[in-house]
């Protein structure tokens, strides 16, 4: 059972998990089942609304296909009828909702469906469930709505690994936020399942199907299941959302028609380039709210204008002076004529370029106040014509697909995603298309073919903007004390070389207000002591959204890193949100580190002296927040649910784990392991500016606190202690465990409270109680729920058992900014 306190939120591509709440409700009425038949037979609805009645608190009955069950969360959402629609209303920025006919059950199905989509900052998601199972697992329709206003159609599959893509393809320019759209999915078969998909501005010509894709993987969906709505908004809206939901029909054994063909639209005439604007003073800076986590949006950031310094414009000339009358039009030129402690000054527009800030010349680069400037590493291509079953057009950048010197290396790459490693990208209407081999073309994909001198796409571009990336990092700062604010980076070929789209490489670094996204490596790398990263929002990059290493007195905070390794990565050795490697001194505070499609937070290979704190921490595929062959962390005040384990410690010594709140978790709640490296004899991994061995960094676990913690339900242990490769207990390695709250366990289903390891590498001794605990060290304290409970229904129990909890350490207090007196369980 998931934590439905904090739901497991599915991102706009390959998310991994599964609403627990929408899961029970499928579950609670499958006795009410209606029954399947094969393709052959006639078409029958199976269930329709025509939201003609009138309900509050809820959808209430559908005119066929029974009751409709919906949750929302983690704030409360309301489900309506009225005025002829169904609605979800007051979505919170963050929040999903789920509408589900749980008494349908039908396997070879389509689903059609009118949505008004709401008015959007953000990125919004909605989703339509087909053969939805009882765990979970499911085929989804959605439609993709970005920040600019496109909306993409996409088919993807939910199931206990993840949610897998299987296809995307970007809709007319026609369907947009706001307006009233049309869909209809299909799920067909079962040894190969066929899905296909449309979207279509509702009261316009029905097109024929945009989006078609076949499973025939081990884990198809070949049973009958549900169906349902799920829908999610993204945290970067600023307000809540509104939809509305017409003529649902869901129709067993569908039968094709034949599609009514969709006149091919005309493209967009090419707007003339503005004139450069007349100089005008920089206007005074003023104040906007701040975003407690995450860059200010792009075009929002409002720095002060320094005299003296650069100007830069897209109609300026690399001949002129580089004033606010006379700007220079690449920045490449403004940081050649800066001098040492000079400021350039970025005006609004996109820059398609690689910049290098040499090491005599510390720099601060800026965006215009109020202006919206992207760095972009990609280009607009017109030039396709007709090729086989797609389309093709000239190109001779293709980007080396070496990791660590070796093309495609096996060691990075998942045989499910061969290319990952690729850094080629193509983007259609801004939605970035699925690369695959020539042989593999089809609508939503692209393939590089450099023997041929060619990039085929597999969607028609006529009337749509296409981009192919043609550069890859956007900045190498070189020099000391160099500060980059107030823009975005976009859409490099970032190759593993490059070490990162934007690579920090000196001492004294800072990045504020940066908007990271869509890059085919690592976003941000900084590799050099004293770097301050605040305010970014990183998300949607091909391997790894933020990397450190080297870095000693380095902070990461108030920034938001979500939907990183993008295209897919092996989990080891590095792929995810945030990595930080061989570095001392290490603070991540306040951070929104959520969905990325491996780890969240990995503090990996000796960091030593790391605090990690106040940080939320959701849904990633794999591990919450990692310490590995580590020394001196302290890990308090995150609220950490989803994935498969929220807080994991493996050969990582003197650690105090406090008030966090873990749950919703697939396996581990805490789980603090030892295997059979050591510092003073490993091949790699040393902090080379430390003696080896180094005294302050055994890579041997012990010495763990594990205190003032809240355990949601989920997983197969709450707390798991072992050392599975060199034979020492769990008693020998100094692990306490005391002032925590645990679930309950009812039945041998649901997570064991403490697996405590012996000496044999294998053998876990099971406590199913706090009073069987207790047996390990008297002076413990801890409580327990008298039901299965998640962290939102655990409140009255925690606020109850204050008596247990163990007194805060000064130093956690400070860091949780908490008076030395406070008593809480759980994160503050």
């Amino acid at each position: 059972m998931l934590d439905a306190s904090a739901p497991q939120l599915d991102s706009p591509n390959r998310t991994r998990t599964v609403l627990g709440a929408m899961t029970m409700a499928v579950a609670c009425v499958a006795a009410v089942l209606v029954p399947a038949t094969s393709a052959s037979a006639a078409a029958t609805t199976v269930a329709s609304d025509a939201s003609g009645r009138t309900t509050a608190g809820g959808w209430g009955a559908a005119d066929k296909g029974g009751t409709w069950t919906t949750w929302s969360g983690p704030t409360k959402a309301t489900f309506a009828v009225g005025g002829g629609v169904s609605s979800i209303t007051g979505l919170v920025p963050g929040g999903s909702a789920t509408a589900a006919l749980a008494g349908v059950s039908v396997q070879d199905v389509e689903v059609r469906e009118t949505i008004r989509l709401p008015q959007t900052t953000g990125g919004f998601y909605q989703g339509w469930e087909l053969r939805r199972q009882s765990d979970g697992s499911a085929y989804r329709g959605r439609l993709e709505q970005g920040s600019s206003g496109t909306v993409a159609l996409s088919i993807t599959k939910v199931g206990k690994s993840g949610e897998k893509d299987l296809g995307r393809v970007a809709l007319p320019s026609g369907v947009t936020k706001g307006s009233a759209v049309s869909v209809a999915f299909r799920a067909v078969g079962t040894g190969s399942v066929s899905l296909q998909g449309k979207g279509w501005a509702a009261g316009t010509t029905e097109p024929g199907w945009q989006l078609s894709s076949s499973d025939t993987a081990a884990d198809r969906i070949a049973k009958p299941g549900a169906v349902g709505l799920w829908q999610y908004s993204s945290s970067s809206n600023k307000t809540v959302t509104t939809t509305t939901f017409d003529d649902l029909s869901v129709v067993q054994s569908p039968q094709d028609a034949v599609p009514v063909p969709v006149p091919v639209p005309t493209p967009t005439p090419t707007p003339a380039p503005a004139p450069t604007p007349a100089p005008a003073p920089a206007p005074t800076p003023t104040p906007d709210p701040t975003p407690t986590r995450g860059s200010v949006p792009v075009g929002s950031a409002s720095y002060a204008v320094p005299s003296g310094a650069l100007f830069v414009a897209p109609g300026g000339n690399d001949s002129a002076a580089g004033s606010q009358a006379a700007p220079f039009r690449t920045l490449g030129a403004a940081v050649a004529k800066a001098k040492a402690g000079g400021t350039v000054v970025l005006r609004a527009g996109s820059y398609n370029e690689s910049v290098v800030v040499p090491f005599n010349k510390p720099l601060t680069i800026q965006a215009y106040p109020k202006e919206a400037v992207w760095l972009d590493g990609s280009v607009p291509v017109s030039s396709w014509q007709r090729s086989g079953s797609g389309w093709s057009t000239p190109w001779t950048s293709f980007p080396s697909s070496a990791l660590l010197g070796i093309a495609d290396n096996p060691r990075f790459l998942s045989p499910s995603f061969p290319l990952a490693g690729r850094p080629d990208q193509v983007f259609l209407d801004g939605v970035q298309l699925t690369q695959v081999t020539p042989d593999k073309l089809a609508p939503g994909t692209f393939a590089p073919d450099p023997a041929g001198g060619r990039v085929l796409i597999g969607s028609d571009p006529s009337g749509h903007e296409l981009r192919i990336s043609n550069k890859q990092q956007a900045i190498w700062v070189q020099a000391p004390d160099t500060t980059l604010q107030g823009f975005g980076v976009r859409r490099y070929a970032t190759l593993d070389s490059d070490r990162g789209t934007i690579r920090l490489g000196n001492t004294g670094a800072t990045a504020q207000d940066l908007v990271v996204v869509e890059n085919a490596m690592i976003g941000v790398n900084l590799e050099n002591n004293g770097g301050t990263l605040r305010r970014l929002t990183v998300e949607h990059n091909g391997m790894l959204g933020i990397g450190a290493n080297a870095s000693y007195d380095m902070s990461l905070s108030d920034s938001v890193v979500r939907e990183n390794n993008w295209q897919r990565f092996k989990e080891t050795p590095v792929s995810g949100g945030v990595k930080i490697t061989r570095s001392r001194g290490v603070t991540v505070s306040n951070n929104d580190v959520s969905r990325n499609y491996s780890s969240g937070l990995w503090l990996d290979e000796s960091v030593y002296d790391s605090k990690v704190v106040g940080n939320t921490v959701v849904d990633n595929e794999w591990t919450g927040i990692q310490l590995e062959l580590s020394s001196k962390a302290v890990v308090a005040g995150n609220t950490v649910t989803g994935g498969k384990t929220g807080i994991q410690i493996i050969g990582t010594d003197d650690v105090r784990v406090y008030n966090n709140s873990v749950g919703g978790f697939s396996q581990f709640g805490i789980k603090v392991l030892q295997d059979e490296r050591r510092q003073a004899t490993a091949a790699t991994g040393q902090d080379r500016r430390r003696p080896i061995p180094d005294p302050t960094m055994s890579w041997v676990t012990g010495k763990i606190t594990i205190a003032n913690n809240a355990f949601g339900s989920g997983g197969y242990y709450q707390v798991y202690v072992l050392d599975s490769k060199t034979n020492r207990s769990a008693d020998s390695m100094g692990v306490t465990v005391t002032g925590n709250a645990f679930n309950q366990r009812r039945t041998t289903s649901q997570a064991t409270l403490v697996g405590w390891g012996a000496g044999d590498n294998k053998t876990v001794t099971r406590f199913d109680t706090v009073s069987a605990l207790s047996v390990k060290n008297s002076s413990w304290r801890n409580v327990e729920t008298s039901s299965v409970l998640d962290l939102g229904g655990m409140t009255s129990l925690l606020t109850s058992s204050l008596g247990i909890v163990s007194a805060l350490p000064s130093d956690i207090a400070a860091l949780l900014g908490q008076p030395g007196t406070a008593r809480r369980i759980g994160a503050f």
